[in-house]
């Protein structure tokens, strides 16, 4: 018996209304479009609201698809639309640069590159979710949550030196698990753990 389902089994599945079918596709795809859609319109809830809505129109769907990567593309292609109609809709006076680059002619190539970065920033959380326990927790509340040193230590009562140590530790193993990776996955976990470019230095890009 086979213990991680094969595309064909999920996609079969899915299209008869197989609920686990439907959870595999959540847990492959929720969290990319999420950040995809969260970039588009800097609102976290809208984004959430328009990945969950994209969701019933995938499941209303659900027989039109022979392949995860049509349902990709179907979703990737749904949010961006639901975005844009956001954002056109919205009584906001202004609009960031990204969203203005969006709603020009250049809105191609910056989705493009969104959609892009929401796809290695999950490989990037992906490597996250799997470092040690207290490593892990102690990015998370650092670098995601934008607590102090200080504040992790009295959250977690630990000393603020074992906080520093587990901040290094934990980016000294994401560098190692990210060495085989592309250049792109080097330079976003950059991004997100806002290291200073002495730090950047020191990691080693990928060959």
């Amino acid at each position: 018996m086979r213990s991680i389902p094969l595309e064909n089994d999920i996609i079969d599945s899915f299209k008869k209304g197989g609920p686990e079918a439907l959870q595999s596709l959540l847990k492959q795809f929720y969290s990319p479009l999420c950040l995809f859609a969260e970039r588009l319109l800097a609102d976290r809830a809208a984004a959430e609201d328009i990945v969950g809505e994209s969701f019933i129109k995938l499941w209303n769907k659900r027989t039109n698809f022979e392949s995860t990567q049509n349902i990709k593309a179907f979703m990737y292609i749904t949010v961006r639309n639901a975005c844009l109609n956001h954002l056109k809709q919205s009584k906001r006076e202004s609009l960031s640069k990204k969203q203005l680059a969006y709603l020009t002619g250049e809105k191609e190539e910056f989705v493009l590159n969104e959609m892009i970065r929401a796809e290695v920033l999950k490989e990037i959380m992906q490597e996250i979710n799997k470092l040690p326990e207290q490593c892990r927790k102690v990015l998370k509340l650092g670098y995601l949550e934008g607590l102090k040193n200080q504040e992790i230590a009295d959250l977690m009562n630990i000393s603020v030196h074992t906080v520093k140590n587990q901040k290094a530790r934990a980016i000294q193993l994401l560098k190692i698990r990210l060495r085989d990776r592309d250049l792109m996955a080097f330079l976003l976990l950059c991004t997100l753990l806002r290291v200073t470019s002495d730090t950047c230095q020191n990691m080693q890009l990928p060959a």
